[in-house]
């Protein structure tokens, strides 16, 4: 900085009079002196460098969804088409577009919430084992994720299976996909038909995936009940692809033509008899059996049905917070899928009777239900990692 005329400090000061003056004056003229001048800092230049520019640090719980050049392909791709077909395929695609090509995935859960999961379903208790080592093993990931393998949940109906995995979803807080298996007859309900067809519309799958997260919970309900419709297609084919890893980072729905990485979904079938499920398929899954909880299992998952019924209800607050141990025993006696309508039952009893608490004779028809029986005799899915139930 070149300065042409430096003035005087003190313009002030008398002939002869001592240099040293007051320091609030000198510092006030200092000042004056500065905002009267006009400098221009020259740029400074960066240093020479051959390392590459950083790139600006993406949160450590994204991962690339798709490619945005393959969106932009589909995208004119898209515009070509014609009539209905053509609405709806731009239509999701622009939802993609908005989403973006970044998405969450799952990450390791609370551990509180892990532990009211395994309290309020002790019979799960080998899920729940794997699910902690899978933790761990996500843990070990420079950025902790969470990626849990196929899972065949296998057990006698009403035993809580699909009550599960709706609430391993809640635990790790990703969405969840409900698909009726008995009821899918093709697999193009899954994986797209074709836009060059009239009725051309993507899969569910697609459908399950275009939110902020990839690592959506799929649920295949009464996966050994699915059947072929008349031309012969297997509605369970598609399993074969999405299932394997390599394959699934690369899904593309018939429908959108999209490549898209599908290998963060989480895939949980349930079924009855697993012996009617292809071995192809059933290879792919870990095979996890379900029991009935025993008399003291279902104290818990009584109490944990109770407090999800009292929460959603607002009647609840006319009556005592607490179910008598005699009450908890009759409603152990019944399948967990029967709990919660039966005990909604039992507090209407008690609502017509006057009462603000329910009796163990409020809890009706309880030895004409399904009682809990003994386990079938599959092998389980604590024998399959080497773990105890």
């Amino acid at each position: 900085m070149n300065i042409m005329h430096t003035p005087e400090l003190h313009p002030t000061r008398r002939r002869g009079a001592p240099a040293s003056r007051d320091a609030a004056l000198q510092l006030a003229e200092i000042r004056r002196i500065l905002a009267g001048m006009s400098v221009v800092a020259e740029p400074i230049e960066a240093p020479a460098t051959n390392e590459p520019a950083a790139k600006a640090e993406l949160p450590s719980n994204l991962q690339q969804f798709f490619q945005e050049g393959d969106l932009e392909n589909r995208w004119q791709w898209a515009k070509r088409l014609a009539g209905d077909t053509k609405a709806v395929i731009l239509q999701h695609l622009q939802k993609a577009r908005q989403l973006g090509c970044m998405r969450r995935v799952a990450g390791p859960p609370n551990p509180e919430a892990v532990n009211a999961l395994e309290r309020d379903f002790p019979h799960c208790g080998a899920v729940t084992a794997l699910l902690r080592r899978r933790i761990a093993l996500g843990n070990c990931c420079p950025a902790p994720t969470l990626k849990l393998p196929p899972m065949l949940l296998s057990g006698q109906p009403g035993s809580g299976k699909t009550a599960f995995a709706k609430r391993l979803a809640a635990v790790l807080a990703v969405p969840c996909h409900e698909v009726d298996m008995a009821s899918l007859h093709t697999s193009f309900t899954m994986v797209g038909l074709d836009a060059g067809f009239a009725t051309g519309r993507p899969g569910a799958l697609w459908d399950a995936l275009q939110t902020e997260c990839m690592s959506p919970i799929v649920i295949l309900d009464e996966l050994d009940k699915a059947g072929a419709d008349d031309i012969g297609d297997d509605p369970t084919g598609f399993l074969y692809s999405v299932l394997e890893p390599l394959t699934s980072r690369r899904f593309v729905d018939a429908a959108i033509g999209l490549p898209i990485d599908a290998s963060r979904v989480s895939w949980i079938a349930t079924c009855n008899d697993h012996r009617r499920i292809h071995p192809a398929i059933l290879s792919r899954f870990w095979l996890v059996e379900i029991d009935y909880p025993s008399a003291a299992q279902m104290r818990a998952v009584v109490a944990s049905i109770h407090r999800e019924l009292v929460a959603h209800s607002e009647w609840a607050v006319w009556f005592e917070p607490d179910l008598s141990q005699e009450v908890v025993d009759a409603l152990s006696m019944i399948a967990p899928r029967e709990v919660m309508q039966t005990l909604e039952d039992a507090y209407a009893n008690a609502a017509g009777a006057g009462r603000r608490w329910v009796l163990p004779k409020d809890v009706r028809d309880v030895r004409r239900r399904s009682p809990v029986r003994a386990p079938i005799g599959f092998f389980h899915g604590s024998a399959i990692e080497g773990t105890t139930q």
